[in-house]
């Protein structure tokens, strides 16, 4: 967000945060009318919505399609990367296009190094990334039907890979701005008219379960071995006008609203907690912007807990995106990125309890200048009872309107500070960004540039994190 975006009535929003979470004024923004309680599919525009990526990180089921080769990923070691030496951000520069060139010190130097990859992906769209035992999914969305790009992700190598880029065989094509979600071994994928597809690993059983903002992401996530959540954005007219709210739908059960009365909801992030699911909700208005989270379990049928408002900000965009990286048991983290005051812009990291608490304990990240949309995501990487919360973010390189982006990539302490470990290479103006962790304790990440999709393997140091 530019620096002039930042002048707005911040002063406000920090005046009203400890003000009750449903006593803001809803939202009105969407054209047409759709009465009572039933949400409708309304839209915000053209291209991709900036929410949250689904699936990422925890366990989600594998999916069908075009298998890679294990040769590919090199020497394999018996274990996860081992811990190398901690080091400073890799120096990437950028280069006269705005792409980031990406200069990689010695591999005896880093905190991370690459594994496999860069890996170009078939379909440019946003990703949502599914580890499935020994492999790993990279679902691309062909309007509202998930394409599939399936590669190894067996014992970490314990050394750099020399394999290089990977550029795809074939045609390539433009899918849809708005990622798939992954649940087990079921995939949602929204269209353009913001339908939301349910389909199998296979591609069948495929059916409408539900209709969302367009534009909108959504996130799923397995509630136990036989029931899935989705989770989506959609709009409902209510005495203050149409107001934009979170929406879950449980297997084939009619859809069910969320978000509180009075309260809203333009982005998502779903993670597993438990024996159920935890759901963060992004409530960004002119004012001030809310970050709820509310655990969801299934004993018979769907039940809600306690919609917990963990942090309050000041104003937020609608295309902001938020993440969420929480262990199965213990606390986690959120991170919104978000204006701090008139003039800073940075990553919100807020501690997320178990039970979660109101105005929980928050750590900023500052970043050279704003952001609009700013893309975040997290994950949860473990290896032999440690494990780390890893981040991979999108920031201005410098301070200067139109500063090239930069994907960074970083642990989180125990405090919630995020300590940058590695810059990736990319070809300049990264869009979006999606991470995950797979059983070794490997990194994956994937995000979109100005020359394509792509995916990366990177093996990095852990460290312990508060339990």
């Amino acid at each position: 967000m530019p620096r002039w975006r930042a002048l707005v009535p911040v002063l406000f929003a920090l005046a009203c945060r400890r003000a009750t979470p449903g006593s803001s004024s809803a939202r009105s923004s969407d054209d047409g009318a759709v009465g009572g309680d039933a949400p409708a599919a309304r839209g915000e525009g053209a291209g991709a919505a900036g929410a949250v990526g689904a699936g990422a990180g925890a366990g989600a089921g594998a999916g069908a399609g075009e298998r890679g080769d294990a040769a590919a990923a090199g020497n394999m070691g018996s274990d996860a990367a081992a811990s190398l030496s901690a080091s400073g951000r890799a120096d990437a520069a950028a280069s006269p296009d705005g792409a980031s060139a990406g200069h990689r010190a010695d591999a005896g130097a880093r905190t991370c190094f690459v594994a496999r990859g860069p890996i170009e992906l078939p379909i440019r769209s946003p990703i949502a990334l599914a580890v499935h035992g020994d492999a790993i999914d990279a679902v691309m969305n062909e309007d509202g039907r998930p394409r599939i790009v399936t590669r190894p992700a067996g014992p970490a190598p314990l050394a750099p890979v020399p394999a290089g880029r990977e550029t795809v065989d074939g045609p390539k094509a433009a899918g849809y701005g708005v990622p798939c979600a992954v649940a087990g071994e079921h995939i949602f994928c929204p269209d353009r008219a913001g339908a939301v597809r349910r389909t199998n690993r296979a591609g069948a059983e495929e059916h409408v379960v539900a209709s969302a903002r367009t534009s909108t992401r959504i996130a799923a996530g397995a509630l136990d071995a036989h029931h899935v959540a989705l989770v989506y954005l959609a709009s409902r007219q209510t005495s203050e006008g149409w107001v934009s709210e979170a929406w879950m739908a449980v297997d084939d059960e009619a859809p069910r609203r969320i978000s509180e009365d009075g309260s809203g909801a333009t982005a998502l992030a779903v993670t597993p907690r438990g024996r159920g699911l935890l759901v963060l909700m992004v409530d960004a208005r002119t004012a001030l912007t809310a970050l709820h989270v509310r655990p969801v379990s299934f004993a018979d049928r769907p039940v809600l807990g306690e919609d917990s408002v963990i942090f309050v900000g000041g104003p937020g965009d609608r295309r902001t995106r938020a993440a969420l990286a929480v262990p199965p048991a213990g606390a986690g983290f959120s991170f919104l990125p978000i204006a701090r005051d008139i003039g800073t812009f940075g990553l919100a990291v807020v501690r997320v309890d178990d039970p979660a608490k109101v105005d929980e304990p928050m750590a900023w990240t500052m970043y050279p200048n704003g952001l609009d949309p700013a893309p975040v995501a997290a994950a949860i990487a473990t290896r032999g009872g440690a494990s780390t919360t890893w981040v991979a973010l999108v920031r201005p390189r410098g301070p200067e309107v139109g500063s090239p982006r930069v994907l960074e990539l970083g642990a989180v302490s125990p405090e919630g500070a995020f300590e940058p470990r590695e810059e990736l290479p990319t070809d300049g103006n990264v869009s979006d960004v999606a991470l995950a962790a797979d059983a070794s304790g490997a990194l994956w990440v994937a995000w979109v540039d100005a020359g394509g999709t792509w995916l990366e393997r990177l093996a990095c140091g852990l460290k312990a994190r508060a339990g």
